[in-house]
């Protein structure tokens, strides 16, 4: 298995680490463990993408606004990169837990099941 996919499957198994959620036009711009800062996003054609940005000075909110990408260094994974099924799978799975919280949506589910 590809080390991102574990990965991911870490962050997912691990979501309440997922904070500081921030969304432009495309994607959405996470921090993992107060610490790690990632983004998700999906294309028309059902790719996913999950980029990790190096730490820097830069804070979520700065990397959401941010638009000369050019001048910045980052690392993409895509699931047309890796066309396994458990890429495919927990890459949307990231991006719609991601995309879940920046609504506060998971806060609405555990309130109305009583958790």
């Amino acid at each position: 298995m590809n080390k991102i996919v574990q990965v991911v499957n870490a962050i997912i198994s691990n979501s309440d680490k997922i904070n500081n959620v921030r969304k432009n036009d495309k994607e959405y711009f996470f921090l993992y463990n107060n610490k790690y800062k990632w983004s998700t996003s999906r294309g028309d054609d059902e790719v996913y993408y999950v980029h990790f940005y190096p730490l820097n000075d830069m804070n979520i909110e700065e990397l959401s606004a941010f638009h000369d990408w050019e001048q910045y260094e980052y690392v993409t994974y895509s699931t047309r990169d890796i066309k396994t099924t458990e890429a495919l799978e927990s890459f949307r799975e990231l991006y719609q837990i991601v995309s879940s919280k920046v609504f506060g949506i998971d806060d609405i589910f555990d309130e109305i099941i009583g958790k």
